[in-house]
């Protein structure tokens, strides 16, 4: 297993034992490289992400990671959360936004790095805008990064101690089931 599949795994191992998920598959096993992708992307799509590819009634994802993001854990995080949900929603025949996907993964690099005793609002305080994203792009980014940031300082005082753990995972877990209205409502 290379250095990326097992910190997909490691993502995926994070992720499902916060929300409790039993999906049925291992996200490291879908990551295929950025330059197999590539030719099946728009133009101006991410340098890492998660490709969905509709044939009939089949859905195929993969997780690609550019090798410049390779060492960030928290974009790992993301894309695998990304994955994953996608993966939850369909598994529940429930439709999911690409503003939801986002926000989730914002929650989500929030979650799992204060779990791990770290600062959960890193990345928010050291957040840049990729350059070359289109306008209706940037604005979407923009409301799931504004939005997740405004329920994760709600996180952060409604449950400010290690001792609020259980209480933190029982509302993380009642967030990640919602509706997307419900979802952007809670925040």
């Amino acid at each position: 297993m290379t250095s990326l599949h097992a910190r997909v795994a490691a993502a995926q191992t994070w992720l499902s034992r916060i929300y409790r998920l039993d999906l049925g598959f291992r996200a490291e096993q879908y990551v295929v490289p950025p330059e197999r992708v590539r030719p099946l992307l728009p133009a101006a799509a991410p340098r890492t992400g998660v490709v969905a590819l509709e044939h009939g009634a089949e859905l195929q994802l993969g997780l690609y990671i550019d090798p410049r993001d390779v060492g960030d854990p928290g974009t790992v995080i993301e894309e695998t959360s990304h994955l994953l949900c996608l993966a939850w929603h369909a598994a529940h025949d429930r439709c999911v936004s690409r503003l939801i996907l986002e926000l989730q993964g914002e929650v989500d690099r929030y979650a799992v790095a204060r779990l791990q005793g770290a600062n959960g609002f890193r990345h928010f305080e050291r957040f840049e805008w990729v350059e070359g994203m289109d306008a209706s792009t940037q604005s979407l980014y923009r409301t799931a990064h504004r939005t997740a940031l405004r329920y994760c300082r709600g996180l952060a005082r409604r449950f400010p101690k290690r001792s609020d753990t259980p209480e933190l995972l029982a509302e993380l877990r009642r967030f990640y089931r919602r509706s997307s209205e419900a979802k952007l409502r809670a925040a």
